[in-house]
């Protein structure tokens, strides 16, 4: 899949799922203006998964924006006035994308 997060804005988060004995952490999406159908993005080694739901701006499933700090921490700015930050153990590893929804949970 050809989308970065640079190319987040507008995307509809669905859900965040944490693997917790794995230590993995997918967020599903709806799709974004530059990815029409939905898609996931998959972090690793995940030390810290923080995920407020203040709503300071109103409610909002959108993103506004995703910033990569180059230190494993990546925080995901909502449009609802959230930020929802993901920091892997390991820098050097950064998040996969794929195209659809988890087999899984579609059966839900």
């Amino acid at each position: 899949m050809t989308l970065t997060l640079g190319q987040m804005h507008d995307a509809t988060l669905l859900a965040i799922r944490y693997d917790w004995s794995a230590r993995n952490c997918t967020f599903e999406f709806a799709g974004a203006p530059s990815a029409p159908g939905p898609f996931c993005i998959r972090f690793v080694s995940v030390s810290e998964l923080v995920i407020p739901a203040n709503e300071t701006w109103g409610p909002s499933e959108s993103v506004l924006e995703v910033v990569d700090h180059g230190t494993g921490r990546y925080d995901f700015v909502m449009q609802s006035g959230d930020t929802i930050a993901v920091v892997t153990a390991d820098k050097a590893l950064k998040p996969t994308f794929t195209q659809g929804r988890p087999q899984a949970n579609l059966e839900s």
